[in-house]
C-alpha cells in the first residue's frame, strides 16, 4: 500500500521540513511507499519546489488530481484528514499513519 499526500501539506501554511519528516518515517520505518497527488498542471512546479526543499527524497512518484491510484490518503478530505502540517501536528499524522498498518 502507497501513502498518497496532497500536494497542498508541503506550501506553507505547512511546512516543506515536517513533509519530508513524515515521509521519511513512511519509508523507512513502514516500509511504504510516498504519493504525491497534485492538481492538473503543477507537476514540475510541485517538484521543484521540494526538490528545493530536500523534501523529493522519499517521494517515489508525483501524479495528478485526474490520475488514479490506490492507497491511503492524507489529505483535507482523505482516510486521515490533515488540513496543515507542521511542527505541532506532524508527530500525530506519523502516529495515525503508523496505526494503519500495525492494527
Amino acid at each position: 500500500m502507497v501513502i498518497i499526500y496532497d500536494s497542498v501539506l508541503t506550501e506553507p501554511p505547512s511546512s516543506v521540513h515536517c513533509f519530508r519528516d513524515v515521509t521519511l518515517y513512511v519509508k523507512m520505518f513502514l516500509e511504504k511507499d510516498n504519493i504525491l497527488k497534485c492538481p492538473r498542471g503543477t507537476r514540475t512546479s510541485y517538484w521543484n519546489w521540494i526538490k528545493r526543499y530536500g523534501a523529493h527524497d522519499f517521494i517515489e512518484e508525483i501524479i495528478t488530481d485526474e490520475e488514479s491510484q490506490e492507497g491511503l490518503l492524507v489529505s483535507q478530505s482523505g482516510d486521515i484528514v490533515c488540513e496543515i502540517l507542521n511542527e505541532i501536528n506532524y508527530g500525530d499524522v506519523i502516529n495515525l499513519i503508523k496505526r494503519r498498518f500495525l492494527f
